[in-house]
């Protein structure tokens, strides 16, 4: 059955971080948008740590928030510990961090769905997806519902013939207490979609009345916290709210009431039980082939890896004001649960811990990102966008990033409109989609600062400045907020060039600056500004040589990516192309020689025969001119 005849123009299959900001998205840029979910009361549900931001991630949070997504504001009202992490080192690297009650956080996201213009919200299991011509035009349902689509986002996170293990136990779903999506793997297949598998993990849940905190080191919020979105350009009307018996209240005051995390560590114990039963975790006995996540390895992989440490840094972290149910930050295992219990009580304020949910790793299907374009639209099939984790990416930042994306680009689809594309110059999201298309990835892709070869443009206050432009062209945020930017982005202009140019004792302000920025005396109109335009504008002054060279940098690779590649472009039969490059182009067809330089193993001496390749073709194509 066709649940009605006018198609929408965004069907979103998926609910989590990835999916409410592709649905929210679309819907604002005024698309008729539907969003499907198995589990209605699940949406942005926080399936592992109930954590935003951290190194690269908290500034990528700040970049979906300059391009009207929801998760920075989100976080910001329902955080309950803030921290600037790296603030003793450069403002480039400063990334902030906040613990969030899980539950408000999940509320909020569901309600703001349910109030958004545009969109629709129905609880249904996508089997599978209907294809006509080589294009995605609709959805199955596992109620016999159909609906259609001018474009179709997919964003499954684990749930694509997700796995989940405790030891040898093994039971079907992509988190604890959910189903998994068993069929629509077998549409994606169908359609030509290459799919391999994955592994990540999640830490046992324990009762914080059961901790014994002496001794303990307690870690407290900042006490002028660091928030996500952009406050100086919201509107009052973006407070979080609650509804109460009809009446319409304001939420607590972001940054209010934070409360404490705790640091423990491993013990020889510790490493003693996990090294006895190896045997037994899902990972080590072959039970998992999928890779897991590098950078956030399971206390197996700590123990083995890392046999030379003599312990490891565990963070209790809890999951929200109004429960009692704390995350063990560190402890990812898949050993059975007896083993957990023991592992557990061998940790200095765990010895008599009472464990609420199990540790369980989870290994489920990915679609390699090569095979999408920059616009996170499939090569394979037309109208069809994939994001978050079925890209093969880690975490919750990284997911709603290219949720984003993915449903603004789907929006212009369905009218016919060019793509939104963020250059790698431009922010982390661009890092991180670019890296994704260009070099793919066999494990879960965690974003990282050291990824960005132009980091130094990237600091957290400088993302509404540095995406303006799309947010603008796309109106993705309001004319009013379009407007505060312009005038925030004219004051910080005058200040810099003010304090370049005007001369004082021994120079200008900015020589006084970049001598001693803490000692320099600065014009005593410059303290009545903004936090954000005070700190903008020193930022650029204190580092202006650093900054120039990154915009030199920037401008000569501009060129090169100004070269496009024929599509037609037969790279298995140019003479002198080493094979092994021939093949990984052939394979991922680079739009542009930046691109095509990007791909692992192709190398500069390749690009130079690109290079020569297409003007030869260019020559050729150009025919007699009079």
């Amino acid at each position: 059955m066709i649940y009605k005849k006018t198609p929408f123009d965004v069907i979103v299959c998926g609910a989590g971080h990835a999916g409410v900001e592709a649905c929210l998205a679309a819907a604002r840029m005024g698309s008729s948008t539907l969003l499907l979910t198995g589990n209605i009361d699940t949406i942005a549900q926080m399936s592992c740590n109930p954590a935003i931001g951290g190194q690269a991630k908290g500034q990528m949070v700040r970049e979906i928030d300059a391009l009207g997504g929801e998760m920075a504001i989100n976080t910001d009202v329902t955080g309950i510990q803030f921290r600037l992490l790296n603030e003793s080192k450069g403002p480039a690297v400063q990334s902030p961090r906040a613990q969030c009650d899980k539950k408000a956080y999940q509320f909020r996201l569901k309600h703001t769905l349910e109030l958004q213009p545009n969109l629709q919200v129905f609880q249904a299991t996508v089997t599978e997806l209907i294809y006509k011509d080589g294009k995605v035009v609709g959805c199955r349902t596992s109620l016999d519902i159909d609906f259609m689509g001018r474009t179709v986002v997919i964003t499954t996170g684990t749930f694509l013939r997700g796995l989940m293990h405790v030891g040898q136990n093994k039971n079907e779903g992509g988190r604890l207490g959910d189903f998994s999506a068993k069929t629509l793997s077998g549409s994606l297949l169908e359609a030509g979609i290459e799919l391999q598998r994955l592994k990540t993990g999640t830490p046992p849940r324990i009762l914080g009345r059961s901790i014994n905190f002496t001794g303990l080191q307690e870690q407290k919020g900042d006490p002028e916290p660091t928030f996500f979105a952009f406050h100086d350009t919201r509107d009052p009307e973006d407070k979080f709210h609650v509804e109460q018996t009809g009446e319409r209240r304001i939420g607590w005051t972001p940054g209010s009431e934070q409360v404490s995390c705790w640091m423990t560590h491993t013990t020889p114990r510790s490493a003693e039980i996990v090294r006895e039963n190896l045997h037994k975790s899902a990972m080590y006995s072959g039970e998992i082939a999928g890779a897991g996540p590098r950078y956030c390895p399971s206390i197996e992989d700590k123990f083995v890896r890392f046999a030379d440490k003599p312990r490891h840094l565990l963070f209790l972290e809890p999951e929200g004001r109004n429960t009692n149910e704390y995350y063990i930050n560190g402890l990812s295992t898949s050993l059975p649960f007896d083993i957990q219990l023991e592992l557990v009580h061998s940790i200095p304020g765990l010895e008599q811990a009472q464990l609420l949910r199990p540790a369980y790793a989870v290994e489920y299907d990915f679609a390699p990102p090569t095979q999408m374009f920059p616009s996170l639209e499939s090569r394979k099939v037309e109208n069809l966008f994939l994001a978050g984790q079925i890209n093969g990416t880690s975490g919750y930042e990284e997911a709603a990033a290219q949720g984003l994306v993915a449903g603004v680009n789907a929006a212009l689809k369905a009218r016919g409109a060019p793509p939104l594309i963020i250059k790698r110059h431009e922010a982390y999201i661009g890092v991180l989609i670019d890296d994704l298309v260009t070099k793919g990835t066999t494990e879960p892709y965690r974003m990282f600062t050291s990824r960005a070869e132009h980091r130094l443009l990237f600091n957290h206050g400088s993302a509404e400045l540095r995406l303006f432009d799309h947010a603008k062209e796309h109106k993705l945020i309001s004319d009013s907020r379009l407007d505060r930017i312009s005038r925030k982005q004219s004051r910080i202009s005058r200040w810099e060039n003010f304090l370049e140019n005007t001369k004082t004792a021994g120079g200008s302000w900015a020589d006084a600056i970049r001598r001693d920025k803490d000692a320099a005396a600065l014009p005593p109109d410059f303290a009545t500004e903004p936090k954000e335009v005070r700190e903008e504008v020193l930022y650029r002054v204190t580092y202006r040589g650093y900054l120039d060279r990154e915009d030199r940098q920037i401008a000569k690779l501009k060129d090169v990516e100004k070269i496009k590649i024929p599509s037609s472009l037969d790279y298995l039969a140019i003479p002198g192309l080493r094979r092994e490059s021939a093949l990984k182009l052939h394979q991922f067809r680079p739009e542009n020689l930046g691109q095509a330089g990007r791909i692992s193993g192709v190398n500069p001496a390749d690009i130079s025969i690109l290079m020569v390749r297409i003007a030869a073709g260019k020559r050729g194509n150009s025919g007699p001119t009079g």
